[in-house]
């Protein structure tokens, strides 16, 4: 299995895990529970298609802890992806959503002079301060949104 390969399939095995192991993503998937453990066997090649892999995620989703599986596939393609904010945006969310991604970038400040304190960046190092860029981008992501949806007239 290649390292990418090998990436995305560590998610799909955390989708698999937050549905309630495999009997849990089978149900979900509308699959048997052996389709669903071949998913989340890291030595299997099987992948869910895409309808499983949705509905996967929707349960993530549902508890709180974001696409597992879209968000491996956006990162394999150097993207990020971004929950958008529910209903409906108002003039007073522009300060908040400010604030949030202000707040990201002392986050990433923080990481960083932590990962240097030793003079060396090791791996683990590297996907903490990643996190918290990718933190950082969908903050900033959310701002335009909240801006955007003023400037349209919605908030």
């Amino acid at each position: 299995m290649t390292p990418t390969l090998a990436r995305i399939k560590r998610r799909v095995r955390e989708a698999v895990e937050l549905c309630g192991g495999v009997d849990g993503a089978g149900a979900t998937a509308g699959r048997h529970r052996t389709t669903a453990g071949d998913w989340g066997n890291r030595n299997h090649r099987a992948f869910p298609p895409v309808d499983c892999a949705l509905a996967l995620d929707e349960v993530c989703i549902s508890l709180g802890q974001g696409a597992p599986i879209l968000s491996a596939l956006a990162a394999e393609l150097d993207h990020v992806c971004v929950r958008l904010p529910d209903g409906a945006v108002q003039s007073a969310d522009l300060g908040a959503a400010l604030i949030d991604a202000s707040a990201e970038f002392g986050d990433i400040a923080a990481e960083i002079r932590e990962a240097t304190r030793d003079h060396k960046v090791c791996a683990q190092d590297r996907d903490r301060i990643s996190l918290q860029i990718d933190e950082a981008l969908a903050s900033l992501v959310r701002l335009r949104f909240v801006v955007n949806s003023i400037e349209k007239g919605e908030g």
